[in-house]
């Protein structure tokens, strides 16, 4: 076939697809934009080598938002095809939301995604996401306080909801990715969202060349989160641990710790232990503010506490602190046990 024995030869398919031998099906998410035909390119090369064509499905969102998109989902599904790949052009029907726009389009994307791979036997979503995509992820999370947890990056592996998404392109430069898709002679598409800086992680892409001449790369950024990767599995063993002497009801409206028992914890431990009482008592949701799980966890140490967070009433004693489902949210929680659950 024309531009595909052309491809690069920098990156190693091999090394790339090999480690998922143990899924018999695999999905590709796939945009038109020079990385995820870089991941197409790769499992074609992966797939000739290895007689293993039938593994892949190729999946391209419209996200309804712009009128190239049409346009961009038949390219992807002709190149996937010429490929010898099965393709799917999958649409986003219905009213858009007036904010928060890329979330929603993402959440509908993988949502779409995984009903066609339920149909289709897929297993596992394989995406493009790449070393500059985690080193902006890092410097989002930085710039909004995470902590380890959100520090740690974007995992290779990953689930939303029932959905499995592996990312194999994550330790490769994106310039090594465009360098397959120049090789093979394909034109990628150039999508408008990528260069406009009302959106964050264009305004992080732009600062990066500035941070890489101060030796803050792509590279050094993902070290970083391996490294905070460590250091949150650490944090988790120990939070396991410590839990385990935690009193949880059967119905899990109520959760008690000794007050010592907190007090005898490293602090980043102790904020973990609460964090976690508070998911597992409150309305299901993980909370997100950190820095208030902190400021609650300290209060706790050292003073008797009476107060709101997360859907949950927190007062504590001289020696026991007990956490309870607020009233109104054990209700919500109840109804939303009854109600059938929607795929």
């Amino acid at each position: 076939m024309p531009g595909v024995s052309r491809v690069s030869d920098s990156i190693d398919a091999d090394a790339l697809f090999a480690p998922l031998d143990d899924y018999r099906r695999l999905g590709l998410a796939v945009s038109g934009g020079p990385d995820s035909l870089a991941l197409l390119l790769l499992a074609h090369r992966f797939a000739e080598g290895t007689g293993t064509r039938d593994r892949f499905v190729v999946y391209a969102v419209d996200h309804g938002l712009r009128l190239e998109a049409a346009g961009e989902v038949a390219f992807v599904v002709r190149e996937a095809e010429r490929l010898g790949f099965k393709a799917r052009a999958l649409r986003w029907e219905g009213v858009k939301p007036a904010t928060g726009i890329q979330e929603a389009a993402r959440l509908a994307r993988y949502r779409l995604i995984a009903e066609a791979m339920a149909e289709d036997g897929a297993q596992v979503l394989l995406t493009a996401h790449h070393l500059g995509d985690q080193a902006e992820t890092i410097l989002m999370r930085m710039a909004h306080g995470s902590g380890l947890e959100g520090l740690r990056g974007m995992d290779y592996f990953s689930e939303i909801g029932d959905l499995k998404i592996i990312r194999p392109l994550l330790g490769v430069d994106p310039a090594d990715l465009r360098a397959v898709v120049d090789a093979a002679g394909i034109v990628p598409v150039a999508d408008p969202s990528n260069s406009d800086i009302d959106y964050e992680r264009v305004r992080w892409r732009r600062a990066m060349p500035m941070l890489a001449a101060l030796g803050l790369d792509a590279k050094r950024l993902a070290r970083f989160a391996e490294r905070m990767r460590d250091a949150d599995r650490a944090l988790e063993s120990l939070t396991s641990r410590a839990f385990a002497e935690v009193s949880v009801s059967d119905t899990l409206k109520t959760a008690l710790i000794d007050r010592a028992l907190l007090m005898s914890l490293p602090r980043a431990v102790a904020a973990r232990v609460i964090g976690r009482a508070l998911d597992r008592v409150g309305d299901g949701k993980k909370p997100h503010a950190l820095a208030a799980v902190e400021a609650l966890t300290d209060r706790l140490i050292l003073e008797r506490v009476r107060a709101t967070l997360h859907g949950c009433i927190i007062h504590s004693d001289r020696g026991t602190i007990r956490i309870e489902r607020e009233p109104g949210r054990a209700a919500a929680a109840a109804r939303r046990r009854k109600e059938p659950s929607v795929s």
